[in-house]
């Protein structure tokens, strides 16, 4: 049986073959994936994983794409989506909360705020999953998610499913120790007690915050490079160094913010990734500092 007999067996419509990803990624670029799934629950990821050992074919798991940037030759082997995948929210103690890593950030938060939980604020305009939110431990100088984390559900696409304890990884500056080529499953989170009205005027200001200081009129992945260390900002080197509004085709380093690298329209992924091989070579040139991707570069060029 062929692969592709195989996965529609299994999948029916949750399977796709040479199918374009840039629709699903939000930087809009992005050539197609041999196979995209969309497993619902681990039982399926065991399948998936069985499947790709015995033909050796390798797995790449994307959340809602808001940190990837896919090359135009696209992704070879499986891609696995979580998009209907890991969505349920529940309470499990007063101020615990059991989440999918398929839930949208968003989503989470406005739960967490009905209910008078306090916590997320943090993740106010921050799009992406939760599960992505842990990989990237992704946050802002009010928090993230490594703040809260009681426990984390993780599927090992070599091992099958395992728990961690906070107290079993370390979460760092945009790292963390445990997910490693894991997709997470569940998170377990201890929020403390608020007030709704309270917490949706904070959670207002931030979002007002960064639509301020943020270019969010086209599509992007958000901060292209990490701060580097000694205090550093990405952006105010970037800027320093002239790159303001430089554009490679389809793609422009922003005005508002200079580590944002936005498609204006009709950029393609070796635009983007133009850019960031331009500005890392002339912040090294002007300040003598390596700047380290934030956004994850997957698959192959065009």
């Amino acid at each position: 049986m062929s692969i592709n007999s195989s996965f529609e067996n299994k999948f029916g419509p949750r399977v796709r073959f040479k199918e374009p990803l840039a629709p699903l990624l939000a930087y809009g670029v992005g050539g197609p994936a041999d196979v995209l799934v969309f497993p619902k629950d681990e039982e399926e990821l065991s399948w998936v994983s069985n499947y790709s050992k015995e033909l050796q074919v390798p797995i790449t798991i994307i959340g809602t794409g808001t940190n990837l940037l896919v090359l135009d030759g696209g992704i070879r082997g499986i891609v696995i989506s979580l998009s209907q995948a890991f969505q349920n929210i529940d309470r499990v103690e007063s101020t615990q909360v059991r989440c999918g890593g398929g839930v949208s950030k968003g989503s989470l938060l406005e739960w967490a705020l009905d209910r008078g939980l306090a916590g997320l604020e943090f993740s106010a305009g921050v799009p992406g999953t939760v599960g992505g939110g842990i990989f990237m431990n992704a946050g802002t100088k009010y928090g993230c998610y490594g703040d809260i984390l009681k426990e984390l559900r993780l599927f090992d696409f070599e091992h099958g499913p395992r728990t961690l304890l906070r107290e079993e990884t370390h979460f760092g500056y945009r790292e963390q120790t445990a997910v490693g080529k894991s997709l997470v499953t569940s998170v377990l989170l201890e929020l403390t007690p608020g007030d709704t009205s309270l917490l949706r005027q904070e959670v207002n200001r931030i979002i007002k915050e960064r639509a301020e200081k943020q270019p969010l009129d086209y599509p992007s992945c958000g901060s292209t490079f990490k701060n580097p260390p000694q205090g550093l900002s990405a952006g105010r080197l970037i800027e320093r160094a002239g790159l303001k509004g430089t554009a490679v085709g389809g793609a422009e380093i922003s005005t508002k913010h200079a580590n944002f690298i936005l498609n204006k329209g009709n950029a393609r992924a070796s635009d983007i990734l133009s850019l960031i091989a331009l500005t890392k070579e002339k912040v090294r040139e002007s300040f003598e500092v390596e700047l380290e991707c934030e956004v994850i570069i997957l698959g192959e060029a065009g």
